[in-house]
């Protein structure tokens, strides 16, 4: 039974995380390159990439134990993780590609480990920030869509789609890290 748990933890994990992660995949990949291939490709990379953070945070948790202290390594775990697939996979390194976001990647990368991080996590007193969280994703989504569809030319919508996957991304990492530090504190 406890195996069937672990199972079901890890594939909420990597399904929330490859969720998390199309929004902005979307945005880039679909919106602004009109590349599906591109898309479908990073989507399967990311749930390799969340199926290691998935055994990462396990060990983490293990060894830490579940607090703050752990939650913040695995958000920087996973920022850190996904600028070096950023700067040497994909080439956005800020010698390579300058005008990348180096911020922006790394809340991104951090995103994908931590809301699923939040949501699978069985405390019920950590409730409020879960519905936070997906809401947060939710009204991110929807903005990403509505914008792409009513925004007038492709500049407005290219500068638009950029800035909202930064903004967007940080803004959520601060929204978990910030909640998941406070419930953290209350549940002490």
């Amino acid at each position: 039974m406890k195996l069937a748990g672990v199972a079901a933890r890890f594939f909420l994990f990597v399904l929330i995380g490859v969720l998390t992660a199309a929004v902005g995949e979307l945005q880039y990949s679909v919106f602004i390159r009109g590349d599906w291939a591109n898309w479908f490709g990073s989507m399967a990379f990311n749930a390799l990439y969340l199926a290691a953070a998935f055994g990462v945070t396990r060990l983490l948790f293990q060894v830490v134990g579940r607090g703050r202290v752990a939650f913040l390594l695995c958000a920087a775990l996973g920022a850190g993780g996904g600028l070096l697939v950023e700067w040497f996979l994909i080439g956005n390194s800020p010698w390579g590609n300058p005008d990348a976001s180096q911020i922006g990647m790394a809340a991104y990368w951090a995103c994908l480990v931590v809301v699923p991080l939040i949501l699978v996590e069985p405390d019920a007193r950590l409730r409020p920030l879960r519905r936070a969280v997906v809401a947060y994703g939710l009204v991110y989504t929807a903005l990403a869509l509505l914008a792409h569809w009513l925004l007038p030319s492709g500049d407005w919508r290219y500068a638009y789609h950029l800035w909202s996957v930064i903004l967007g991304y940080v803004g959520w990492l601060a929204l978990c890290v910030v909640g998941y530090l406070h419930a953290h504190r209350m549940l002490s």
